[in-house]
């Protein structure tokens, strides 16, 4: 008799059983299943906390996934959910209430973390029981559906199995959302067991297993003995080894890779054809490349903290320093005290990046070197490439967390070699200048290094095309490593993934060496690692032996949409994704290593029956930039002209009720039948969710939530074509990768007649041509200033209801104008001030306190996403005053004027005034001055009210705030602006500041970690709020009391017991720490725990008076 092991402890339990017989969960599922029904295509199991899908194709399976870090499509979610104010103590109960059910509740994709707010929600209200659980029952599935499945292929017969399968309401809530039968076997929780048994059965008769002895008397009597602990030294990751004693057997056991597990399987292959082209990369980046240690001829210490792009430019920056005759050190560990300073919730490599940091102090080096990494050479002609805003921010951020170091101490050029390499060279000469190095020695170190740093590039492309050629001759399947340099190839984030390939027997390729180049990609990939990452898969989807694994971390912001695009590049042919951070676990890796190259078997196997075309509807939006703007219709080989043609209607996406109706209107007036979109809400999330990761941000679920419930609705027309209008970036944000995204979704979808229409921050949305940048802007205009003055009286008013209604009143007026001529605007402005002037308010603008909400534009304009916010402030007479999408226009011309001056300076000083950049220039000091005489007519006309909240809007003086206190202005995107005027406005009258932004925003989480430190030392109130389209949490509601006391503190305002309450619930000192405290997400003005305990008596004090 043999026995065999599966599931998550399959390891230690085949140790313990003496067998080789140890698989992976998926194989095991796969077989057991189609044994019993070999018609079986598809695979959902759902166990405790694991979730997978496999998807079969005559009985082998080809694709499967499995659930990350997140629950939320587990059973544990399912029982945790249900347990709390549901009071369903046991989880076999849940089944049988939830069909119960006669109006089940839409939870949505909700993440566990937040659920559970929500149900205590619908129990405050009343709602069913029943109802509730047949609403997180419902949860289960669409989470598992869109965070597992995705858009993965779900085919005609399907099995539902494990654990979760035996809650009778489950099945019922597949079969209904997919329309499809769902099969459950008599005993789902163990297709598994049965299936590992029949997997060991075969390979014993086919040799590949050697029989074994064992009985279930044996089993029980068996003991194992740990002996000792060693440190394996086989690679510099030194994992800890236990040695194993059972019935007098010694195993080795533990490790990252497969050595121990291969010696007791009996594993052999030939280590001679496995190669490690990661190691080599490395060796040859840091060894073969370094400079030799000579004796320095400066008495100088250079720290490098190894981090993010010393990954990639490390011949650059040590043979810059070695040329000047500096010795640099790298740092060697991750100090947990630098991970600790953390100001806000990063990325894991932003983490190891505080912990280098550390050490490089605790070695004492002179200098510590933290480049800006801005940008590279870009591999497509249209498009920069940079990085996102967590790289690029290290420096400033870093500085922040370690206030304590004299900034001298700190060396940060920017590295951008968009303009040449002159221009990059530029940078390191002014950095050696502040160490007291002349220009010439500088420009001799850097050429050298940059020679050096070019020399590196060549040597690895050639390693690369030999890899490449060795894996097309090889006999096992090899390994591409996907991912950035800093996550995928260094052993402090990768968990040891290499290793994990080549001790099974398999060459690992890392992705930045192959031979790329010239492979066509997305549009508007702006990401340099990004472009890498991309192009690689495209070369790689034909090459039938070379497959991909891509490595990620949680919350990483551009993989949120960069994994999408891996699926659509490589189609039918598998691929890894592994989500990795501080608490990743080693055995949840091996599964999905372990059953990602099974996977691969089954899928060579099967090779030539694979292949699928992707939908595409034939229509194109054509930007001529003038009135001839039009559809390119391929299938009919046409033109279909915009303007003036009843049958094309644009979806102006909601991004504030009153600016986006406005913005409609004027569009309407230019020819161009425009449809606003109604303001989201919760369903609209779902519907986005329902086709998206839910890992995007939720900006990009706002517009695509609402242009799929409108094609769902009574008003789509399917003889109508629509266009749907996306605004976007060259980044660093993901803003920019919305509208590929959508265009790619929507082939997916089949939609036969929707076009995406974008127009870009790069030359501040003027494609359309001067009159409709115009109309725009008027509109744009008093969509924000009238957004003003409806917080202002919200805030004020007697009776803020009433003024409600007079206020839409006016703005329905204003809303006529604008269609038939949004320049006499102003003319009505100043009547509706007049009669607005007359709604009777508890006290004057002047004497309310203000508060700036600055923040990621869209969830900062968007009412969905804002107004929970803004109604909490209004409640207690706190004027919420909104950043303006103006504002970033205004922001967006700073950026553009800064980039001409700096491409004019590369211009000989002879042809300057006769230069494109120098026209430029000209052309937008023109423009910008008209934008301010349009924004003076309003404020003017709008004056009179005295509801007028005053904003800074010296962009030059903002701009100068934001690189005195916070970042360059190299830094490109909302971090500088939003950082800027919120110091600005501190200093000018405002009472606190609320920095709002997506989930997992990469600008919210830089904001944080570097406006909190600054506002904080100055005991400015602050507070970061994260927004993932459901209510706010008690938690955070709880955080925002604490920051209204502080705001009503700071200009010493009279009526804190008016303004400000605390929730009778929470008593006062049993309230937990961590609802109290400024954690990440939620900073409030560095005050301690005691002194918040302090200031919540405070206000119950004044409540009793």
């Amino acid at each position: 008799t043999n026995t065999a092991t599966t599931g998550s402890s399959r390891e230690i339990l085949g140790v313990f059983l003496e067998t080789q017989a140890v698989y992976n969960e998926i194989i095991a599922h796969a077989v057991g299943t189609t044994h019993f029904d070999p018609e079986v295509d598809t695979i959902f199991e759902i166990g405790g906390q694991d979730a997978k899908y496999v998807y079969i194709k005559n009985q082998v399976p080809i694709d499967y996934a499995m659930n990350e870090a997140c629950s939320a499509g587990t059973g544990s979610f399912l029982e945790e959910s249900a347990s709390g104010d549901l009071n369903i103590k046991h989880a076999w109960e849940i089944g049988d209430i939830a069909l119960q059910a006669e109006a089940p509740l839409k939870f949505g994709e909700h993440c566990s973390a937040f659920i559970n707010s929500d149900i205590r929600s619908a129990v405050q209200q009343g709602a069913n029981k029943a109802d509730i659980t047949a609403g997180i029952v419902t949860s289960i599935v669409s989470n598992y559906l869109n965070r597992v499945v995705g858009n993965r292929s779900i085919g005609k017969k399907i099995v539902l199995q494990g654990g979760v399968a035996k809650n009778s309401a489950v099945a019922p809530s597949f079969a209904l959302l997919l329309n499809k039968d769902i099969l459950v076997p008599p005993n789902p929780e163990l297709m598994g067991a049965y299936g590992v048994g029949l997997l060991a059965l075969q390979k014993r008769e086919e040799g590949l297993l050697e029989p074994q002895t064992a009985t279930i008397a044996d089993i029980l009597a068996t003991d194992i003995v740990y002996e000792r602990e060693f440190k394996c030294k086989v690679c510099d990751n030194y994992c800890p080894i236990r040695i194993l004693n059972i019935n007098g057997h010694k195993y080795k056991f533990g490790g990252r890779c497969n050595l121990y597990a291969n010696s007791r399987k009996k594993k052999n292959f030939d280590e001679a054809n496995v190669v490690n082209y990661v190691e080599k990369r490395m060796d040859l980046m840091f060894q073969e490349m370094a400079p030799p240690e000579t004796a320095a001829k400066r008495d100088i210490t250079v720290g490098i903290p190894r981090a993010f792009s010393v990954y990639t430019m490390y011949p650059l920056y040590s043979w810059f320093f070695h040329e000047l005759g500096i010795k640099t050190v790298l740092s060697e560990d991750i100090s947990q005290e630098g991970v600790a300073r953390v100001e806000s919730t990063y990325c894991f490599p932003a983490e190891i990046a505080h912990g280098a940091v550390q050490d490089i102090l605790d070695r004492g080096a002179d200098y510590i070197f933290l480049p800006h990494f801005r940008d590279m050479p870009s591999y497509e002609k249209d498009v920069h490439a940079n990085f996102c805003p967590i790289t690029q921010g290290l420096p400033y951020y870093i500085r922040k967390a370690f206030p304590e170091v004299d900034p001298a101490r700190l060396l940060q050029p920017v590295v951008s070699f968009k303009y040449g390499t002159k221009k990059a060279m530029s940078y390191f000469v002014d950095m050696a200048a502040g160490m007291g190095i002349s220009e010439d020695e500088a420009t001799r170190a850097f050429m050298t290094a940059h020679a050096k740093q070019d020399e590196y590039f060549r040597r690895a492309q050639e390693m690369g095309r030999q890899a490449v050629e060795d894996a097309r001759k090889a006999d096992r399947p090899v390994i591409a490593l996907l991912g950035r340099p800093y996550n995928a190839f260094t052993k402090d984030a990768n968990m040891g993934i290499p290793k994990k390939f080549t001790s099974r027997g398999f060459t690992i390729i890392p992705y930045d060496i192959l031979p790329f180049e010239g492979q066509d990609i997305f549009p508007n990939m702006y990401w340099y690692y990004g472009q890498q990452d991309m192009k690689t898969a495209q070369f790689l989807k034909n090459e039938d032996n070379i497959y991909i694994t891509f490595i990620t971390n949680f919350s990483c912001a551009p993989d949120s949409f960069m994994l999408h695009y891996i699926k659509w590049i490589m189609g039918t042919k598998p691929f890894l994704i592994l989500e990795l951070d501080s608490h990743s676990a080693d055995a949840g890796v091996d599964t999905r290593v372990e059953a990602f190259l099974d996977i691969i078997e089954g899928y060579r196997s099967k090779l030539g029956e694979l292949h699928t075309e992707r939908y595409d509807n034939g229509l194109r939006f054509v930007n001529t930039g003038d009135e001839n703007i039009h559809i390119r219709d391929e299938v009919h080989n046409r033109n279909i002209p915009i303007r003036n043609n009843p049958k094309v209607r644009m979806l102006v996406s909601n991004m504030g009720d009153l600016g986006t109706r406005m913005v409609a209107e004027v569009i309407n007036s230019t020819g161009i039948s425009a449809i606003p979109m109604p303001m989201a809400d919760h369903e609209t999330i779902q519907v986005a969710r329902a086709h998206s990761s839910g890992k995007e941000c939720v900006p990009s679920h706002l517009v695509l939530g609402g242009a799929l419930k409108f094609l769902a609705s009574d008003q789509y027309r399917k003889d109508e074509i629509y266009l749907l209008f996306v605004p976007i970036t060259t980044g660093p944000c993901r803003t920019g990768q919305y509208f590929v995204f959508y265009e790619n979704l929507f082939r997916d979808l089949r939609i036969e007649n929707v076009v995406v229409f974008t127009m870009s921050a790069d030359n501040s949305y003027t494609e359309l041509g001067p009159k409709f940048s115009r109309h725009i802007w008027w509109a744009m205009l008093i969509g924000d200033y009238m957004k003003d003055v409806e917080n202002t009286l919200r805030a004020c008013a007697v009776d803020p209801k009433a003024a409600m209604v007079e206020f839409h009143r006016h703005f329905n007026e204003l809303v006529e104008v604008a269609g038939r001529d949004v320049s006499k605007a102003p003319q009505v402005l100043k009547l509706v001030s007049r009669d607005l002037q007359k709604v009777p308010l508890r006290h004057k603008m002047k004497h309310a306190p203000r508060v700036l909400i600055v923040g990621e534009i869209y969830v900062r304009r968007d009412d969905f996403a804002v107004d929970e916010l803004i109604e909490l402030f209004s409640h207690k007479g706190i004027i919420g005053k909104v950043s303006g999408t103006t504002e970033w226009i205004h922001y967006l011309d700073f950026v553009r004027r800064y980039d001409l001056r700096k491409r004019l300076k590369l211009v000989p000083i002879w042809r300057r005034l006769f230069s494109e950049p120098f026209r430029s220039l000209v052309k937008l000091k023109i423009e910008t001055a008209w934008k301010h005489w349009v924004e003076n007519k309003i404020k003017k006309a709008l004056h009179g009210s005295d509801l007028l909240p005053p904003v800074p809007h010296n962009m030059d003086k903002i701009m100068q705030n934001t690189e005195t206190h916070f970042l360059s202005h190299e830094l490109n995107s909302e971090i500088a602006i939003s950082s800027g005027v919120a110091a600005t406005a501190m200093q000018h009258g405002y009472s606190g500041v609320v920095n709002i932004s997506p989930f997992a925003c990469l600008i919210g989480r830089v904001i944080e970690g570097i406006y909190t430190p600054w506002a904080r030392d100055r005991k400015y109130p602050i507070i970061s709020v994260e927004v993932d389209g459901n209510l706010l949490p008690a938690g955070i509601k709880s955080k925002l009391n604490i920051f209204m006391l502080n705001v009503m503190r700071f200009r010493q305002n009279p009526g804190l017991a008016e303004l400000v309450e605390l929730p009778e619930e929470t008593p006062v000192d049993d309230a937990p720490a961590d609802q109290l405290s400024a954690a990440p997400g939620a900073a409030i003005n560095g005050t301690t725990h005691e002194e918040q305990k302090a200031a919540i008596r405070e206000m119950q004090s004044i409540g009793k008076k």
